[in-house]
């Protein structure tokens, strides 16, 4: 199976960024904080955007942060397919994320994706939670 993370699974619209960081909620799930919004989807084209932040604060070269950036991309695009958060996506429902990388050390790819693995999971408790959505189909 090809795995993909294209164009229009990107959060790049400011307002957009703006609503999930102040109405949106958010968890930690080490190494990441996600910032988060669930809303209904109006047409089927819509897809469940994220971003990817890691501070400049922590990381003063574009070098390390990029890395760090890339690492995030490649393990969130493996781990989508897998995880309940596609599935509450077939439910007509959208999430937009943020994801904020927390540590001030880089951390190799290994332990980002656990992280990124956990974080999906977390996600999808916190939509099951708060939406009443049923993730796990019942036999």
């Amino acid at each position: 199976m090809r795995y993909f993370f294209r164009k229009n699974e990107r959060l790049c619209l400011r307002r957009d960024i703006e609503n999930i960081m102040c109405n949106g909620k958010k968890f930690l799930a080490y190494p990441f904080v996600v910032n988060y919004v669930i809303k209904d989807a109006q047409d089927s084209g819509e897809a469940t955007k994220i971003a990817i932040s890691v501070a400049k604060r922590n990381f003063k070269r574009a070098v390390d942060r990029n890395l760090l950036k890339r690492r995030i991309r490649e393990a969130y695009r493996k781990h989508k397919h897998n995880s309940p958060v596609d599935i509450a996506c077939k439910t007509k429902k959208i999430i937009n994320a943020i994801i904020i990388y927390v540590p001030k050390e880089k951390l190799s790819y290994g332990e980002i994706e656990k992280g990124i693995i956990r974080a999906l999971e977390n996600l999808a408790k916190n939509i099951e939670k708060d939406s009443n959505i049923s993730i796990h189909p019942v036999d």
